[in-house]
């Protein structure tokens, strides 16, 4: 296993290495808490190139805290209509802790196939103009040459995660939407 520590200040940044990934990759699995337009500009020519060269993608994220915003989410779902082989899910209040109060979906992972191995790269990134450029972020990417191990592991959360979030569609984008309006009409 190789492992690499990745800041927007180390010489291969945390943008340059999803980056690069997106373009040798065979399979993208991303599960990131918040998306914000202005971050997403920045690797949405990668992903979409990705996709369109064949390569499965899928993409968890959620609305915690009503921060990923509405353009994120149409310009998936427009890759969706465009590539069938790239698929978006949202957390719309999903995960609920016993008491039925909503758990707040978090994560910030990105697992990478390869021909010959696989890459986790995990910490505190979101896709956010701010989180990609500028913030202290740390995070760690991980290569697994096929042994099982921590990819393994966060294949598995994935798919549990992606089994239970809703696949993203213009409803649910028209409800967020509404959402967001209401909870900024509350505050004027």
């Amino acid at each position: 296993m190789e492992h690499q520590f990745l800041t927007n200040y180390t010489d291969i940044t945390f943008l340059d290495k999803i980056k690069d990934n997106l373009r040798h990759c065979k399979s993208f699995d991303f599960s990131v808490s918040f998306i914000k337009k202005a971050g997403l500009v920045l690797l949405f020519k990668d992903i979409e190139a990705a996709v369109e060269r064949g390569c499965k993608g899928r993409i968890i994220t959620s609305t915690y805290q009503n921060f990923t915003d509405i353009e994120s989410l149409k310009s998936f779902y427009a890759l969706m209509g465009r590539c069938p082989n790239f698929q978006c899910h949202l957390d719309y209040e999903s995960f609920h802790g016993t008491d039925y109060s909503t758990l707040g979906y978090h994560s910030k992972g990105y697992l990478f196939e390869f021909d010959d191995h696989r890459e986790l790269v995990i910490g505190s990134s979101n896709i956010t103009r701010y989180a990609l450029l500028k913030n202290i972020e740390w995070d760690v990417s991980v290569k697994d040459y096929f042994v099982n191990g921590a990819y393994d592991d966060a294949l598995k959360e994935f798919e549990e995660k992606w089994s239970a979030t809703e696949l993203l569609n213009a409803e649910l984008i028209a409800k967020y939407a509404q959402r967001l309006s209401y909870a900024i009409e509350r505050w004027d």
